[in-house]
């Protein structure tokens, strides 16, 4: 039988199995859920078409994508999977470090801090490439069928709080829209004016997302070439301008007290953001053509392009003295490009926030399909209360290095899961049976629990992101990187020496084919 993106005959039976399979939940039962998610709809507020659209995507969504719906190559993965990236996190993450850091080890740290736990954790794409399945879905393998739902309450918890980012980004831009307006005190002032307006933007971006996928297809028509606009206008002016022989000389606003310390604080964002990835690991890689171009653009996307934004944050902090993006504009491209520069820095951020929350939702009413859509858009409402004050917004850097230790943490357990506990022999029959193999200890993974309890001993041992304490070793090896190895190791050892449960005793021969599409393809360079 014909290999189809990497999968095998074994991997093909297992397709068909599970479909007829017994103990199938009845989420996870493709005749069974259409109509259940179709009648759950009709409690929200979508029309007909916007209602099966919804439906699809919620269907697509735990399906194994099969050979006809794996349509993206190369180029299409990249620019899908960067839009989010380059609004405002890589920005922020930028931005933080352009405060701590001259240009030189700026440059560094951005590049060095995403690039790197990309390449730690990149591999687990060819995971959902093989078998077309969904994030939360595969990692049922590593953390049982209940962990799996427990780590999805855990990013909704965070997305909840990227979507504050960009919609309190967005609302700065508009505070110094409303300055250069003239207008009265209240729109004009950080402290009442970037709450309004990030909350009005809040509701615009809810009206927008609760209308379904087309809505969101007309306003991305607006707000991806908004921030590319955006983004490529500061790197011209930065580079043709007058800035870039300044740069050596210029120093950062808000340095710790020694340079080895920012250092080691800017490097753990950007390490953050490079983890921060993970849950998008699956989402479109598992519609690639094939394997290579899954990593390849997995790779580019997070670990490269993300980078390239954040390196501009940095410079931009470094010329304007200031955190916030929102003020670059004026100081860095004069009052009328800045002006430009601020309406589509807002665009593109309620664009990101548009994603986000559509994701959130969908991702939700996968998991509860007898919710109605309203229902599951209403779990992004407590977003608003992190846009009531600059507070959240300006702790991000606490934020990042708190996604960087759980990201780190579960990146460990699921690489060592995948790679070496199982040996990349995964049953997709299993995945998606409530009482396969996959049950462990009533639906969680004892091993991820202890992988876990060690990430917690090491990463805040060496670093707490809370009071910005930390060891001296913190200093020389971060505390991200070296959590994601404790994970993976701790893990390794409980699955295979400690609960060893059968699913994790794999024989050391795994089937040439599969092999051959994952390490054989890595080793000769191929991917």
């Amino acid at each position: 039988m014909e290999r189809c993106c990497g999968s095998n005959n074994r991997n093909e039976h297992d397709y068909t199995v599970f479909s007829r399979h017994t103990h199938l939940t009845l989420e996870y039962h493709a005749e069974s859920v259409l109509p259940i998610l179709e009648n759950a709809s009709k409690g929200g507020v979508l029309m007909p078409k916007q209602s099966s659209a919804v439906t699809n995507d919620v269907a697509f969504g735990f399906l194994p994508t099969d050979k006809k719906g794996r349509i993206f190559g190369f180029t299409d993965l990249i620019l899908v999977q960067v839009v989010v990236g380059l609004s405002a996190f890589g920005l922020l993450t930028g931005a933080y470090t352009g405060s701590m850091l001259g240009s030189s080890q700026s440059f560094a740290a951005t590049l060095f801090g995403n690039a790197f736990p990309m390449f730690l954790i990149a591999p687990i794409i060819l995971f959902f490439a093989r078998y077309g399945i969904d994030t939360f879905v595969g990692f049922r393998s590593s953390l049982g069928y209940k962990g799996a739902n427990v780590f999805f309450f855990v990013f909704l918890i965070l997305t909840l709080g990227y979507i504050a980012i960009a919609l309190f980004m967005a609302g700065e831009a508009l505070v110094e829209l409303a300055v250069w307006l003239n207008m009265p005190s209240f729109f004009a002032s950080p402290g009442t004016g970037t709450p309004f307006f990030s909350i009005s933007l809040f509701a615009v971006t809810f009206l927008i997302t609760v209308r379904g996928p087309a809505a969101i297809r007309k306003f991305n028509l607006f707000a991806v070439p908004a921030f590319i606009l955006f983004l490529v206008g500061l790197i011209a002016i930065i580079v043709f301008g007058q800035h870039i022989p300044a740069l050596n000389s210029l120093l950062p606003v808000e340095p710790f007290e020694t340079n080895s310390r920012s250092l080691a604080i800017a490097l753990e964002i950007n390490i953050g953001l490079g983890f921060s990835w993970l849950p998008y690991l699956g989402q479109y890689s598992r519609l690639a053509k094939n394997e290579k171009h899954a990593f390849k653009a997995g790779f580019y996307s997070y670990g490269v392009i993300v980078s390239l934004a954040a390196i501009v944050a940095a410079l931009s902090t470094l010329i304007a003295g200031s955190l916030s993006p929102a003020s670059w504009m004026m100081p860095i491209a004069g009052p009328y490009a800045g002006l430009i520069g601020l309406l589509l820095l807002t665009v593109a951020n309620v664009g990101a926030a548009i994603f986000l929350m559509y994701s959130q939702t969908v991702s939700f009413k996968t998991l509860y399909p007898k919710k109605t859509w309203l229902f599951s858009m209403g779990t992004t409402i407590p977003t608003v209360f992190l846009l009531l004050s600059a507070t959240f917004y300006n702790a991000f850097g606490s934020f990042i290095a708190v996604i960087s230790f759980i990201m780190a943490s579960l990146g460990g357990i699921i690489i060592s899961d995948y790679f070496f506990v199982k040996k990349q022999k995964i049953s997709l029959r299993h995945l998606y049976d409530t009482e396969g193999n996959y049950t462990y200890w009533k639906g969680i993974n004892p091993s991820a629990l202890v992988a876990i309890a060690v990430s917690i001993l090491v990463y805040w041992g060496l670093y707490n992101p809370l009071t910005f304490n930390s060891s001296n070793l913190f200093l020389y090896m971060s505390a991200g990187i070296p959590t994601y190895f404790a994970a993976l190791i701790s893990y390794y050892v409980s699955a295979k020496y400690i609960f060893k449960y059968e699913v994790d005793q794999v024989s050391n021969t795994v089937d040439a084919p599969a092999q051959e599409t994952a390490t054989t393809l890595i080793s000769k360079g191929e991917i």
